[in-house]
């Protein structure tokens, strides 16, 4: 009877009860309420959804007899899956479809109803209460508004909350820039390396002053925020997860912990699949409000765990850490397995370098080249390297040993700054070893008429 009270409270909530109950349920009764929604998502779909109607029946699944995510044995849903066929998952009349950008190359359709919509605005603006927004903020809603979800999504969110806004769009950052101060907006929110555009030309031109800078869609680097705090005049740094497949926020950053987020276990049920000893693995997780397109163990392909410790601010919802990477971007090179993660710390200690990297992994012969690809203004190549080969060094010795033993050749690569990326998401590593014939680097977002300056370690 109680989790039945919860659902009518959570479909009636406006923004600023979500982000109440948000703070204020206790843990017990949440995973609970999460528990209750995933028995129910399950039975909805296994009666209205022609995949899991297939799927659940070639696999001997009695959807009644669900009671928990472990009663689903091996069972998962995959985005090849959504790939393969889209329509098949829906459940009911969509009024609305989205594509996600994705890493693949190919786009997955996710459709939502018009209700659906509205309910996804009001948890989004819950979540940006959580986050330290009020009425009496003006935000600048640099998101993409294009085939994919954040910007429209955001919009809805802003608007459910009573928070003045503009929908930008993702235009040229100098655009915002230059009505900031005109328009009084007091917050931006927009993909990261977007804002990391705009706040290199604030400092260019003089610094500004806001209250909140919000992203999402990708990682923060990490020794992005205190520069942005810095030119920005004190700002809050904020960042939020999710995707297209997720439609609303699955973690938010409701306090002032920077190193990973809070759940949101009102709408998700999220799962660790095969972690490792420090317990990363992949986030899997099954939509527990949605009815149109309902996804039951969605493999993310993000690599993340489920933090151990509660968080210092006394919230009771579970935490996640920042991303480690992805499946997809598992390269297994080197003598070992390499993340995103581990070139962003490296590069992230080196003075003069931009936010956007690459590294690309291939074969002459029968000898491996790890290539750094990173964008300077610097021409003093050989301290440069120094300071990479060095931090590679403290930070991760084992992959030096391994550099040292002649396993493999790394190599720099110095290219003038914007001339890595090329599309909306920069692939961080890529591996051609087993390429044939051999790609273009530009297919990967290195713009092939760029000086390119080798050096080797």
């Amino acid at each position: 009877m109680i989790y039945k009270i919860a659902d009518m409270f959570l479909n009636l909530a406006s923004p600023r009860m979500f982000a109440w109950g948000y703070r204020h349920t206790p843990g017990r009764l949440a995973r609970g309420f999460a528990m209750h929604r995933f028995r129910q998502t399950v039975r909805w779909a296994a009666r209205h959804s022609p995949f899991y109607i297939n799927a659940f029946a070639s696999r001997g699944i009695k959807a009644n007899r669900v009671r928990t995510p472990a009663d689903l044995g091996d069972f998962f849903t995959t985005p090849e899956d959504l790939v393969r066929d889209s329509h098949s998952f829906l459940c009911r009349r969509p009024d609305i479809v989205f594509e996600s950008s994705g890493t693949s190359g190919t786009n997955k359709q996710v459709f939502y109803s018009r209700d659906e919509l509205e309910s996804i605005g009001k948890t989004i603006g819950g979540g940006f209460r959580l986050m330290g927004l009020t009425e009496h903020d003006r935000v600048a809603n640099a998101f993409d508004f294009n085939i994919w979800i954040p910007g429209l999504i955001c919009h809805y969110g802003l608007m459910s909350t009573g928070i003045f806004c503009q929908a930008f769009g993702k235009v040229d950052p100098v655009e915002v820039y230059r009505r900031l101060e005109t328009g009084g907006f007091t917050a931006v929110i927009g993909e990261p390396t977007w804002l990391i555009r705009l706040t290199e030309i604030a400092e260019r031109d003089g610094g500004g002053r806001l209250r909140f800078l919000i992203g999402g869609a990708e990682e923060m680097p990490a020794d992005a925020i205190p520069w942005m705090q810095k030119v920005w005049s004190g700002a809050t740094i904020k960042m939020n997860y999710a995707s297209v497949e997720m439609a609303t926020a699955i973690a938010f950053q409701p306090c002032g912990n920077h190193d990973g987020y809070h759940l949101n276990i009102s709408d998700f049920l999220p799962e660790i699949i095969e972690p490792d000893a420090d317990g990363y693995g992949e986030l899997v997780y099954t939509t527990l409000s949605r009815r149109t397109m309902p996804l039951i163990r969605y493999r993310s392909r993000d690599v993340t765990r489920f933090e151990p410790v509660p968080c210092f601010c006394g919230l009771s919802e579970p935490r996640m850490s920042k991303l480690r990477g992805r499946r997809d971007e598992l390269v297994v090179a080197s003598g070992g397995n390499l993340y995103p993660l581990i070139f962003e710390n490296i590069l992230g200690q080196v003075r003069g370098l931009t936010h956007d990297w690459q590294v690309v992994f291939k074969l002459e012969g029968v000898r491996e080249i790890l290539e750094i690809n990173v964008e300077s203004q610097r021409t003093d190549f050989e301290i440069l390297e120094t300071e990479i080969h060095r931090s590679a060094t403290d930070l991760y010795p084992d992959l030096m040993k391994n550099l040292g033993l002649g396993i493999f050749e790394m190599r720099l690569a110095v290219h003038p700054p914007q001339s890595i990326r090329n599309g909306r998401k920069l692939k961080r590593l890529v591996d051609c070893r087993h390429c044939l014939p051999a790609r273009d680097p530009g297919e990967f977002g290195i713009d092939p008429l760029s000086k390119r300056l080798f050096r080797e370690f």
